[in-house]
């Protein structure tokens, strides 16, 4: 049994390794379909659930400490007072940590490297990316001139940075958090996911 946790950097192609790394691998792998069962934890519909996240993940954490009910009130009006961005996100972790006992799982965001850090047999992955090969892949794939493309990597890069800042208190980019970086500039999705496979398999021996 193994579980392995991926951080990415924006435009390092993680939603295709993670996907490719599970298929290899026979495992489960849980990305943005955890939003539909924390929806279903929340008594929220999957719609509100992924406003809820996208939100909450940088651009509510950076209002959080005066503003987040009045804010939050007016995504998801609910008869039950305000839902805080603290309750979806202790429902993420009891998810996760639910995900980690199953194991054979690979789990794509999340702060997974932060919530599993530690616990045994776990592979904790970091893919990055040279800026100018980030915004090259950017502009391709989102059809963006190099302006928009590089304000969009630092706005996604930014949300995602305080989203590990705020809730466990970590630098998103240090090395510490994670057992294995993969340069995604050198590799393309399914080597990255061969090399995850293969460090998976090492520590699940």
């Amino acid at each position: 049994m193994a579980v392995v946790t991926i951080s990415r950097e924006f435009g390092t192609e993680s939603e295709a390794v993670a996907e490719e790394a599970a298929e290899q691998l026979g495992y489960a792998y849980i990305g943005k379909e955890l939003i539909g069962e924390i929806a279903k934890r929340l008594n929220l519909s999957k719609g509100e659930a992924q406003i809820f996240h996208q939100t909450s993940q940088g651009r509510l954490l950076r209002l959080v400490d005066r503003y987040t009910c009045s804010i939050v009130q007016r995504v998801v009006d609910r008869e039950h007072g305000c839902l805080d961005d603290k309750d979806y996100f202790d429902t993420t972790q009891k998810l996760v940590e639910n995900l980690y006992d199953a194991g054979n799982v690979i789990i794509l965001g999340w702060g997974g490297q932060c919530i599993l850090k530690g616990r045994p047999e776990t592979l904790h992955v970091r893919l990055v990316k040279d800026i100018d090969q980030k915004i090259d892949y950017v502009m391709d794939h989102h059809h963006l001139d190099r302006i928009a493309a590089e304000r969009l990597i630092q706005r996604e890069e930014k949300d995602l940075q305080s989203y590990i800042k705020k809730y466990f208190n970590k630098d998103w980019n240090d090395a510490r958090l994670y057992n294995l970086v993969i340069d995604m500039g050198q590799h393309a999705p399914k080597a990255a996911a061969a090399i995850i496979a293969e460090n998976c398999h090492t520590i699940s021996g």
